[in-house]
This record gives C-alpha cells, structure tokens and sequence, in this order.
C-alpha cells in the first residue's frame, strides 16, 4: 500500500468512526433520513417478536423482507405527512392521544395483547410513549384526514344516491309463492296427493315442510324479484306456473323436493323507498374507503415519482420480492382512509 492509499483508507475509518457506522442512511425523504441504525434496532425488535410464532410452526418473514416492508412504510409516511403540512391538514395532540387509546382498546379486543408489546414487535418500535409512534399515530390521522379531502363523503354519497334511486323507478318482474319442501321426491309426490284431495296447502307447509324460512308462515314468500331464489325454483315462478297454479310434479333443486304454488305475479319497482335508503347507507359504508384509498394511492404515487425526479426521495434497491406469501409484520390497524 502506498503512501496516498494509506491516507485515504484512515481518513475513511477516522470518518466511519466520528459519524458512527449506525448513522449511515437507508432511505432520505426530503430532509428526514432513515438511518441503518434506527433500521436494525426496529427489524430486531419485530424479529424478537416474531420467535414466538416460528416456535408454534407459523412462517416468518426474512430479515431482508422486513427491511423492505419498514423502509416502504417510512416513505409512505414522510410523503403523506408532507402532502398533508402543504395542504394545511393537521393533527392535535389530543387526536393522537384519543386515537392511541383506541388502538389500546382494538389490540387488547383483537389479539389479548397488549399495544405496548403490539408497537414494540409488530411495528418495531420503541414503545407506546416514544415519539417514533406518536409520529406513526399521527401519520395514520393524517392519511384518514387527507384521504376524506380527496373524496367527500357528502359528494360519494350523492353518486350513490343518484344510482340507487334509479333502481327505485326501473319495473322488474316480482312474485310471490308459496312452497313446501321436503327431502325426496317420493314425499313430495304424496304432498301433490294430499294438495289434490282437498287438503290445506299453509296447514301442509307447516307440517311437513323442510324450510325453516317459510314453514311457520305457510310456506309464503312475497315479493321475489328474479335472481333471488335458484333457477329451477325460479322456472317454476315465472315462466311455468299461472296465479293460482301449483306443480303438477315436484321441482328438484340442490336444496330438496318443492311443491311451488304461484299466488301472485306481477311488476314493481326493483327498490321500495325503504330499500333504496338501506342500499345507499350500505353501499356508502362498504364502497366510500376504498374510493379513498384509490385516491389517496394515486396522489401518493404521483408525489413519489416527483420526489424521486426532483431528487427529494432516495431509497435502496431490493432484490425481488420472496415469492411466497408471508405474515405481515403490521397488526395495528392499517392506515386507511
């Protein structure tokens, strides 16, 4: 080695040693910087927790899958976070304060653990107090916050409102039936026996009938629209039978042997008012967060590749994924919408 390489090899060790190999960057968004020791330190502690799961036989992520899966996870908050300071949206202390004990409440209810040991070996982090998680407390705020921007509640609901009223002016074809049904084919003959000498199809129902939805009822179901009940069922229904008829020979479905009388045939409306207001609360609850989680991933990921373009994001590269699908590391509630 020669007098200039000896030079420039203790000037690195002298730079290694005053900066600390831990403090080496990972991944940098903007000015906040992932370093390799905080990285560790957080793959350790979701390491130690995940012992007790390899011991009871349940597959483990790798090292290398956590670190990818951490390293994702700091990027999606530090650019949500930022997105959220630019567009004014902020996050009290007292909202971090009301959402952890929710969290203590949800951890405790859905694992029997508690969000102390929760925070520590599924997220990795220092503890409950540590202002690592009040940062991803108030991160998880910000994303319901931000996301209920993107895509009102109040705006979503009218779509759906506009769609479902539709379906309370469109006219479908409605029946209703009456029905008794029994195992095999042998016994629904003799009910068309006994139907045939005079005896009383709702009195029938009730003593013979195999269906526990409409035996006590008389074997009456009102206003069935088509696709509600199987096809065979529905043949009979609609195309088969007159108002007042019943089955001369009985109907095999996967549930059994019918005896179908037809009472009534007609046309309504495909959703009564009542319906409708049911169908829009219900279409809203189920359908609202995920049209958020569509908007705010498409905002994410158009901030993403700015980010990189500009220069402001810098992470590592990952071989290719594992294959297999493995645990997730992340028991707390998602940060969705």
């Amino acid at each position: 080695m020669n007098l200039k390489q000896a030079i420039v090899t203790l000037l690195a060790a002298l730079a290694l040693t005053a900066c600390g190999a831990g403090s080496q960057s990972v991944a940098r968004v903007d000015n906040v910087t992932l370093t390799r020791q905080e990285l560790d330190q957080r793959i350790s502690r979701i390491e130690k927790g995940l012992e007790a799961q390899a011991a009871q036989g349940v597959a483990s992520p790798s090292r290398l899958d956590i670190e990818r899966e951490l390293v994702a996870q700091f990027i999606d908050q530090q650019l949500t976070l930022g997105i959220a300071r630019q567009r004014g949206i902020t996050v009290a202390d007292a909202e971090v304060n009301d959402q952890i004990e929710r969290f203590r409440t949800q951890i405790q209810q859905a694992t029997g653990t508690s969000l102390e040991q929760a925070v520590q070996e599924q997220l990795g982090l220092p503890s409950v107090a540590s202002p690592e998680f009040r940062l991803f407390v108030s991160y998880f705020l910000a994303r319901q916050k931000l996301s209920a921007t993107l895509v009102s509640e109040a705006d979503f609901r009218q779509r759906i409102a506009d769609e479902v009223m539709a379906d309370t002016k469109r006219m479908v074809d409605v029946a209703t039936v009456a029905h008794i049904l029994v195992p095999t084919e042998d016994e629904a003959k003799q009910v068309i026996e006994r139907l045939d000498q005079g005896e009383d199809f709702a009195a029938l129902a009730k003593e013979l009938s195999q269906d526990p939805g409409s035996a006590e009822n008389g074997g009456v179901y009102e206003n069935i629209q088509r696709g509600q009940f199987v096809p065979e069922f529905e043949q009979a229904m609609f195309e088969d039978l007159k108002p007042g008829e019943t089955t001369k020979a009985p109907v095999q479905t996967q549930f059994g042997w019918h005896v179908i009388r037809l009472i009534s045939r007609d046309q309504a409306p495909a959703l009564n008012p009542d319906q409708a207001q049911q169908a829009i609360e219900q279409r809203v609850a189920q359908e609202l967060p995920f049209e958020q989680q569509r908007a705010l991933d498409a905002l994410l990921s158009d901030e993403r590749e700015k980010a990189v373009q500009e220069q402001r994001l810098v992470e590592p590269v990952f071989p290719t994924p594992t294959p297999e699908p493995l645990p997730t590391i992340a028991p707390l509630p998602t940060p969705t919408p």
